[in-house]
């Protein structure tokens, strides 16, 4: 089963991105993990339009600089982030299994997988997948509304996401 679909199975949201790089999965894994986002002007830029934090450009800092909790880790394999959703503040996921189980107190669910599928020898189709479930009525109205200017942007960051890592993996460093 993917780890999106074992975290998130139902949603109201989600957004797929993909590409597919010279080189193992092994080589695009570690190199998302070391990704900088700072390489992209692109990134830089719509994370400050959006008044993102971008101190620390590095993937695994950013997303401990916005509450994106590890959920699970497969090297090699993917990983999935999540967090919780409270007055459009992600906020850290203390338990894996009520973030799963559970709704909690909040007004959505998030969740951020990478995955890593080999094609060929030296071919990996690295995907990225977001999937946001709101969990009240009202969550899912201004959900609706902020997705509606939003995704376009979202889309943007996490195509440029992707082709750094296939840049990381040509040059043999993130």
């Amino acid at each position: 089963m993917e780890l999106v679909q074992k975290y998130l199975s139902e949603y109201d949201y989600n957004e797929i991105h993909g590409i597919v790089v010279n080189g193992n999965c092994e080589k695009c894994y570690q190199t998302v993990m070391n990704l900088d986002l700072s390489k992209s002007s692109i990134i830089a830029v719509l994370f400050f339009l959006r008044g993102l934090p971008f101190s620390q450009p590095r993937f695994l800092e950013f997303t401990k600089s916005m509450n994106f909790t590890l959920l699970e880790e497969a090297p090699y394999t993917g990983f999935i982030y999540g967090f919780w959703g409270k007055e459009f503040k992600a906020q850290v996921v203390r338990d894996v299994n009520e973030f799963v189980n559970t709704t909690k107190d909040y007004q959505a669910k998030v969740v951020w997988s990478f995955q890593f599928k080999q094609i060929k020898e030296h071919e990996c189709k690295v995907i990225t997948e977001t999937r946001v479930k709101c969990l009240t009525r009202r969550a899912r109205i201004l959900f609706s509304l902020y997705w509606f200017f939003i995704q376009p942007f979202s889309a943007l960051i996490r195509m440029e996401m992707l082709k750094l890592v296939k840049k990381g993996v040509i040059k043999g460093n993130a």
